[in-house]
C-alpha cells in the first residue's frame, strides 16, 4: 500500500458517511439535510485533495533531492554538475514548485499539465479559493501514485 492508497481508503469510508446521509435525506424529503451534506462532501473531497497533494509534493522533494545528489558527486565536471551545486545550496522547498516537477517531468508531456492543473487547484483551495474542476479524489491518488513510481528514488 501507498500513502496514495491509504488516503484514498480513508476517503472512501468518509465519502461513504455522506452518502449515507444524503440518502436518508433524500428518503426522507429533507431538502435542507440534503444540501448541507452535499456541501459537506464538497468541503471533504477539497481536504483530502489537499492532503494528497501535501503527500505528492513530499515525494516531488525527495525524488529531486535524489536527482540533484547524484549529480553533484566530485567525479562529474564541474560544467555538468554546477547547476545542481546552486540548487543544492538552497532549501528544497524554496525552489518553485513547478520547477521541481520540471526536473521530475518533461514540460512537454500530459502528466506535466495534469501536475500544472493539480498544482493551480491546490493553490485556489489552499487559498480560500474553489477550485471549478471536480474532484474525483480515486482518480487523483491513482494518478499521483502513478506518477511518483516514475520518480527516481536513488
Amino acid at each position: 500500500m501507498s500513502i496514495f492508497s491509504d488516503i484514498n481508503d480513508q476517503w472512501i469510508a468518509a465519502d461513504n458517511a455522506f452518502s449515507a446521509v444524503e440518502s436518508r435525506a433524500f428518503a426522507s424529503d429533507d431538502d435542507v439535510l440534503f444540501d448541507k451534506a452535499s456541501e459537506m462532501r464538497k468541503r471533504n473531497d477539497q481536504a483530502y485533495f489537499l492532503y494528497l497533494f501535501t503527500r505528492f509534493e513530499a515525494a516531488v522533494n525527495d525524488a529531486v533531492m535524489v536527482v540533484r545528489d547524484n549529480r553533484i558527486l566530485p567525479t562529474i565536471a564541474w560544467s555538468e554538475r554546477r547547476m545542481w551545486e546552486t540548487l543544492n545550496r538552497r532549501e528544497i522547498k524554496d525552489v518553485a514548485f513547478l520547477t521541481r516537477v520540471e526536473i521530475l517531468i518533461d514540460k512537454s508531456r500530459s502528466e506535466y499539465a495534469t501536475v500544472k492543473a493539480y498544482y493551480e487547484g491546490r493553490n485556489k483551495v489552499a487559498h480560500g479559493g474553489i477550485w471549478e474542476e471536480q474532484f474525483v479524489i480515486p482518480a487523483i491518488a491513482t494518478t499521483m501514485e502513478l506518477l511518483v513510481q516514475t520518480f527516481p528514488t536513488s
